[in-house]
């Protein structure tokens, strides 16, 4: 997975830290587009916090179709983490532009509820010609969130396969000095 695609799933779980419960699909289009949720996010007048940031990313499962019994869960147990920097210019940019960050394709949610803290969202990107579909679950506040997503995607020549992570976001402290 790509730092990028890490920081854009903590930057989904830091937007829902900071919205309401239920959905906010303004429009009735059936999607919950970013631009959405992130106007809920801010009506709510709560932002998250700028500072250093850690994510660390644990996979916990990995099945794609025709991969070798050997081979089942190949990656599991692997651990990426990144420190990543929120400022205060960038969170008064507000939510969507924090969460379009680094994004290559148009995501929107296809559920996007939050209720005292607890997470139950999906959310849809289409990138380089294929759809990828993760659903996240778990708890959100306006330091961090701990999550487990699990991403469905095609994979060229070989089907549909998923990929299941722990993320943990967490605030750690100031951004260092430049």
């Amino acid at each position: 997975m790509k730092a990028v695609s890490l920081i854009a799933l903590a930057a989904a779980g830091l937007l829902a830290a900071c919205s309401g419960a239920g959905t906010s699909d303004a429009d009735g289009d059936g999607k919950v587009s970013l631009g959405e949720a992130a106007k809920q996010a801010e009506a709510q007048g709560v932002k998250p916090q700028p500072g250093l940031y850690k994510t660390t990313v644990t996979m916990t499962a990995l099945d794609i179709p025709g991969m070798p019994p050997e081979m089942k869960d190949h990656g599991a147990g692997l651990v990426r983490t990144i420190e990543d920097c929120l400022t205060a210019e960038e969170v008064e940019k507000g939510f969507e532009a924090m969460v379009k960050q680094g994004q290559d394709g148009e995501c929107a949610y296809e559920n996007f509820v939050l209720a005292d803290g607890k997470l139950d969202a999906v959310l849809v990107c289409k990138a380089e010609g294929r759809a990828i579909r993760t659903s996240m679950a778990g708890t959100t506040t306006s330091t961090g969130a701990d999550l487990t997503a699990t991403t469905a995607m095609e994979f060229d020549g070989a089907g549909k396969g998923t990929m299941t992570a722990t993320i943990k976001h967490e605030r750690i402290g100031e951004c260092p000095a430049k």
